[in-house]
């Protein structure tokens, strides 16, 4: 058999998505049969090998067996290869049909690479080639592609003239199968346009003709679109039905990757209504079937798995957290939240691919997969009890984050990011204390390390809602007089009392209840029981002894703990974008990327049944109660808003501290950042992407600066917050003076951590110098904070060290230096 017709035989398998007949290897002839041989082989295995293909084509070298091989890559999806095949191809022959049919190919792979002017100019001169030899029925389909890369480009008026003049000649040449293909054509540039009257039209009548003919495969490629027409207009069982009957065509013809690419589609309808667990299955089944090389179906599929695992993890992280506000059974809390991890591990896995897909094109999709795994590692936290797997989960939490920012562009990073970095590392050091309860000289150290985290995290988190940057501002103070309670204690020194931290805790309290229906309540839940343990350890806090120590330090770090998750998941709400939504086109160009809708109308036209999501048919009274609570309260709070709940702003410029019989303090305020948040900015989405095959053309972020912040070297006194400078915003306003019984000016601002008054011994020195040296030989990668790095060894010792090594090197290279020079004389 004739290596051009093995050739021949692999590009029509490749279409119909299986081989007629069986071809034996060894019968195959011709000057690269073992090459032939090998694709073949490969083929077979589901799979057209890029390096196979690049040393056939260096072999070959008649001019049909070339083409063909350039035909198979293209569907292949090897571009390059296939723009070589044909150039190659261009220049041995001067046959100028053969050349126009060359011309035309090369439009396609250029129009499918998405360089359309490139794929305009070949077309125009493949045009022009058939028009000069008469050729009006290859003219025709050049008009076609014409008119597919005037649709990809938006020129919708240029693609409608295109695909009509080409529906003309087919008409005038009485060409059946050509006119159902252009009417078809015409029916997608009127589906982008959003005429889907018009679009449904032209698909029913190339639908029917399709029918006359004969050709199931177009038969299945109508219905599928026919079907995404009636989901862009909710008719949501209308849809289905036509996605099902493509199926099952797809799948009578032996094509399954065809019915994998509608299956994408089914699922994706189910995404828009809400029913994620149906779409998430659809799209993991669609993978399965859609080949590597079939983009972009292949990552609109992944993007939208992605979407559906990310907002199926946090619908289930959120039910899971109404569970134990409403102190239901712990155990269905816990599988909750083990299938949120296992989601949003999935989501991870998603955008890793998507990453790795050539030609997609966005920088973000690693930090989100990382976001997206630390939220697994995070879910699992909430109810983590034993403090060695709590370590465990924080450190792979962190670790994906440092793995995606070392990876990152520079200055792309997010301050969310970092926000999520530092509250996670708060988290870890506050269960690291259960770790090293028995080592005193560590305790202290740890707790300042894990209120430093958790401040300099609420310092990065921007606003997302009033009211969740009103809780963290008052979390701010709580986390600092805390920390120095806790500092005082385990010093051994008068440590004062608490009533500063639950003043402010009352207030962040209040204002995580005000933003309930945007948080959740399980923060304002959270605070309120952080709140209780601090109450109870300035209960126990009178008296010495070891078991009292102990207790002390238990109920201290659970107050961290409480306050360190509702940190972390404010954070993680502001960082997280992993609901988007993203579709590409043939040329790969990003046409849609938006968050998910809420799910559109259900009652779609007259008598169809009305789809309810299963998240609404799931609502259990409890969670009724609270909302209908929490709805009275607000209502309440908008009548007479109680003078605790105040915006930043109105703090820096009260004249009087807390009220209600609360504890006097001096008034303090966070500074924030000024982030937005992430998105694409300024980009417009005009169309959604056609997720067909690719087997033809007709069927195939920027942070915003910052607010610029200028530190002083004081850390208190008047003209700025914790030592910020802030631009005013109107009449300059005098800070109140402290009381005289309450902490002096300043004092809570100066300690971010707790300032240490006391020398270190010999000893402990010591200690840090061997630990120093240690972290360096294992080559630890560990976060450290600036205060650790004022009192840590390791920068003198990197320098020693790698001095040393130099100066080693250095000494080697003139030995050897010397020594050559003695050999030559």
């Amino acid at each position: 058999m004739d290596q051009l017709v093995v050739l021949q035989e692999i590009f029509e398998s490749y279409m119909r998505g299986g081989f007629s007949r069986p071809i034996d290897p060894k019968s195959i002839s011709g000057d690269c049969a073992d090459l032939v041989a090998a694709l073949l082989e490969r083929f077979e295995d589901g799979q057209i090998d890029e390096g196979i293909c690049v040393r056939l084509l260096n072999c070959l070298s008649d001019i049909y067996d070339i083409k063909r091989l350039g035909d198979i890559c293209r569907l292949a999806g090897h571009l390059g290869v296939a723009a070589r095949c044909y150039n190659k191809s261009l220049s041995l022959t001067t046959d100028p049909h053969v050349r126009s049919v060359l011309l035309n190919n090369l439009g396609q792979v250029h129009a499918r690479q998405g360089y359309l002017g490139r794929a305009l100019h070949y077309y125009e001169r493949a045009k022009e080639g058939f028009s000069a030899l008469g050729d009006i029925g290859s003219l025709a389909q050049v008009l076609g592609n014409m008119g597919s890369a005037y649709r990809t480009s938006q020129e919708y008026d240029k693609a409608i003239d295109s695909c009509r003049k080409s529906l003309e000649i087919f008409e005038s040449l009485e060409d059946d199968f050509g006119v159902a293909q252009m009417t078809g054509s015409l029916g997608r540039v009127y589906a982008e346009t959003g005429d889907f009257d018009l679009a449904l039209q032209q698909y029913e009548k190339s639908l029917a003709a399709f029918e006359g003919l004969g050709d199931q495969r177009q038969v299945a490629w109508l219905l599928n679109r026919i079907g995404r027409v009636n989901a862009e207009l909710a008719r949501w069982e209308s849809a289905i039905g036509y996605y099902q009957k493509s199926m099952g065509i797809f799948e009578g013809i032996g094509q399954d990757h065809n019915a994998g690419v509608v299956l994408s589609n089914l699922g994706r309808l189910y995404l828009e209504m809400g029913d994620l667990r149906q779409a998430a299955d659809d799209l993991e089944t669609s993978l399965d079937l859609i080949r590597k090389s079939m983009q972009p179906v292949r990552a609109n599929a992944v993007s939208w798995l992605a979407a559906a695992r990310s907002i199926q993890g946090r619908d289930l992280h959120h039910q899971a957290l109404r569970q134990i506000a409403g102190e239901k059974e712990d155990q269905e809390a816990a599988d909750l939240l083990v299938e949120a991890s296992v989601s949003y591990r999935g989501a991870a896995e998603c955008y890793i691919e998507l990453a790795m897909t050539e030609r997609v094109g966005l920088a973000n999709l690693e930090t989100e997969a990382a976001i997206a795994r630390f939220a697994s590692a995070f879910v699992m936290m909430e109810m983590e009890t034993e403090a060695e797997r709590a370590v465990k989960l924080a450190e792979e939490g962190v670790g994906a984050l440092n793995s995606a920012l070392s990876k990152g562009e520079e200055g792309s990073e997010r301050p969310t990011v970092e926000a999520l970095r530092r509250c996670m590392m708060g988290m870890k050091e506050a269960w690291r204390l259960n770790l090293i309860k028995d080592e005193d000289w560590k305790l202290n150290d740890v707790v300042s390390d894990a209120v430093e985290h958790f401040n300099q995290g609420i310092l990065q988190i921007g606003p997302v809602t009033r009211g969740s940057r009103e809780a963290c501002g008052h979390l701010l103070p709580a986390f600092k007089t805390l920390g120095r309670f806790i500092s005082a204690m385990l010093k051994g020194e008068s440590a004062g009392d608490l009533s500063e931290t639950i003043a402010y805790l009352k207030r962040a309290e209040r204002a995580f209840e005000l933003a309930a229906p945007d948080l959740g309540m399980i923060s304002a839940f959270q605070i309120r029981e952080g709140r209780l343990m601090v109450e109870r350890l300035q209960e126990i806090s009178g008296g010495g002894g070891g078991a009292k120590d102990a207790l002390l330090l238990k109920a201290g770090q659970s107050a961290l703990l409480l306050m360190g998750r509702v940190l972390t998941r404010t954070a993680l709400a502001e960082a997280a974008e992993l609901d988007l939504i993203r579709s590409w086109n043939e040329s790969m160009n990003l046409i849609e990327e938006r968050p998910l809708a809420k799910p559109k109308s259900r009652a779609s036209v007259e008598g169809v049944r009305e789809i309810v999501p299963a998240e609404e048919e799931a609502e259990s009274p409890v969670d009724r109660d609270f909302v209908q609570e929490y709805e009275k309260f607000r209502e309440r709070r908008r009548a007479a808003r109680s003078p605790m709940i105040r915006s930043i702003e109105e703090v820096l410029l009260s004249d009087g501290g807390a009220s209600g019989g609360e504890a006097e303090m001096p008034a303090e305020s966070v500074v924030y950042p000024g982030f937005d948040r992430w998105g694409v900015d300024g980009r417009k989405v005009a169309m959604k992407a056609e997720t067909e095959a690719g087997l033809s053309d007709d069927n195939p972020d920027t942070p915003k600066p910052a607010t610029s912040v200028t530190f002083s070297a004081s850390s208190g006194g008047g003209g700025g917050i914790c030592g910020i400078s802030m631009p005013s915003k109107g009449p300059e306003a005098s800070l109140p003076a402290p009381s005289s019984d309450g902490p002096r000016a300043g004092q809570i601002c100066e300690d971010i951590p707790a300032v240490r008054v006391r020398t270190r011994s010999a000893q402990r020195r010591l200690l840090r110098f061997f630990s120093d040296l240690g972290e360096i030989t294992s080559r630890r990668s560990e976060f450290r904070t600036a205060r650790l790095e004022r009192w840590s060894f390791e920068s003198v010792l990197k320098v020693v060290v790698w001095r040393s090594l130099r100066l080693f090197v250095a000494l080697v290279f003139l030995y050897l230096l010397i020594d050559l020079t003695h050999y030559l004389i």
